[in-house]
């Protein structure tokens, strides 16, 4: 009776012991899950803390660049180049008369005809004859189209001086020292010109102060003769042009001369 009471207090004991000893370890595992929950939550709290301040921190970053970007005038992708301001060029178009355009019209076509042409010999007689028509234009009071030199305005002056060099370059592009064949009289004096016509085709005014020299104005008038062969056997470039140095006497270009040279 005895040994039954001690075995059985024993299994009481022992029951008593495994039972204290579930409820300690499943006290220990509760408190063991509840302090890593609790260092989770604060890891949570921390993380949103953190992305709070981040986003806010992204946010403002991106808001502080458009403001700048919007006072700057900078686009995203694009770097700020400063483009230079436009020129606006002002309407430098010549007016022409009624008289300008008809004389301009003929030396465009006649300075298209030479530079289209073939080099023959009745080439040679017809550019000869153009710059005779040319230099009694400018210096002769002769006219094209009817019009005298002096019956342009200063623009369609301007503008005849330079196409009047152009036509002087193209003949001598294509007939080197041309000016020396028209006349052993007149050589010199169509040099000079020629030289006056370029300095005019820069300068208008320049053009207007220079005076033809005496003895080359005569030395031309003295050439008629010499001329009148260009006038007879050469078909001019220059339409209807009717030529004053072929045509009147040496008595009254001189009259016209000493007016021109006191002027």
């Amino acid at each position: 009776m005895k040994n039954l009471i001690i075995v059985l207090a024993t299994i009481i004991i022992l029951v008593a012991g495994i039972f204290i000893g579930i409820n300690i370890n499943y006290m220990m595992r509760n408190n063991h899950n509840n302090l890593y929950n609790k260092n989770n939550i604060a890891n949570i709290d921390d993380n949103d803390i953190k992305t709070d301040v981040k986003v806010d921190t992204d946010i403002e970053k991106v808001n502080t660049e458009k403001d700048i970007k919007v006072e700057t005038g900078i686009k995203d992708n694009q770097v700020n180049v400063s483009k230079p301001k436009e020129v606006v060029k002002e309407d430098t178009k010549e007016t022409y008369s009624t008289n300008d355009k008809s004389v301009i019209d003929s030396l465009n076509d006649t300075l298209n005809n030479i530079k289209n042409s073939e080099v023959t010999e009745k080439f040679k007689d017809s550019a000869k004859k153009t710059f005779i028509d040319i230099v009694d234009f400018l210096f002769y009071d002769g006219t094209i189209k009817g019009v005298t030199f002096d019956e342009l305005t200063e623009s369609g002056k301007a503008k005849v001086l330079e196409l009047a060099n152009k036509i002087d370059e193209a003949i001598e592009a294509k007939v080197p020292n041309y000016k020396d064949t028209i006349s052993e009289k007149a050589s010199s004096a169509f040099k000079e010109i020629s030289a006056l016509i370029k300095k005019g085709s820069s300068n208008l005014n320049d053009f207007l102060k220079s005076k033809l020299s005496e003895e080359h104005y005569n030395a031309i008038i003295n050439s008629k003769d010499d001329l009148v062969y260009y006038s007879k056997n050469a078909i001019s470039f220059i339409k209807e042009n009717g030529s004053k140095l072929l045509s009147e006497a040496k008595d009254k270009l001189s009259a016209w001369y000493s007016k021109y040279k006191n002027s």
